[in-house]
């Protein structure tokens, strides 16, 4: 049992000291750690126990304000953790809704579903939905039609619209 343990309290060590000296790369900091293990005689201190001694004393040098903005601990870095996980779950569900409703809003145009036994919620969510799509493509068309009145008036010549090579035919409706 004291073996596993130790197995683990190394690779949580060797964890640790990766994630600490990649975000001192990223932040352009430093820092140390200092991990008393229950079976040790004494802590394991990395980078060394000097280097470790005078980055604490540059930390305890700094304003009190500012030794207490980069101290965490567990507890409150779970709750962010969570929290942060709460709002992109919440975000993909509200992803995931539309989606639904615009695969449902096909189907119907499609004629392979019908809305005569959706929900009322999910019938005015469409209905919001395909309001937003037209106003989507009518801001679209608006500003392709400004760039195209910008290159004309610049002397430029209007784009002709694309043809199939082989009929000649226009996409343009």
């Amino acid at each position: 049992m004291i073996a596993t343990s130790a197995v683990s309290l190394a690779t949580r060590i060797n964890l640790l000291t990766h994630l600490i000296n990649a975000v001192g790369k990223i932040d352009d900091g430093e820092g140390c750690i200092i991990i008393y293990g229950a079976h040790e005689p004494q802590p394991t201190v990395w980078p060394s126990p000097l280097d470790a001694q005078q980055i604490i004393s540059r930390f305890r040098e700094l304003p009190e304000m500012e030794q207490t903005q980069r101290l965490f601990n567990q507890e409150s870095y779970m709750i962010q953790r969570v929290q942060k996980s709460h709002k992109q779950a919440e975000k993909f569900q509200r992803i995931n809704r539309l989606t639904d409703m615009e695969i449902q809003m096909h189907q119907c145009m499609a004629g392979l579903s019908s809305l005569q036994n959706a929900p009322l919620n999910d019938i005015t969510e469409m209905g919001r939905l395909a309001e937003q799509n037209m106003q989507d493509i009518m801001a679209r068309m608006e500003e392709l039609e400004k760039n195209r009145a910008t290159t004309l008036q610049m002397g430029g010549t209007s784009s002709s619209p694309p043809r199939d090579d082989a009929a000649g035919l226009s996409f343009r409706n």
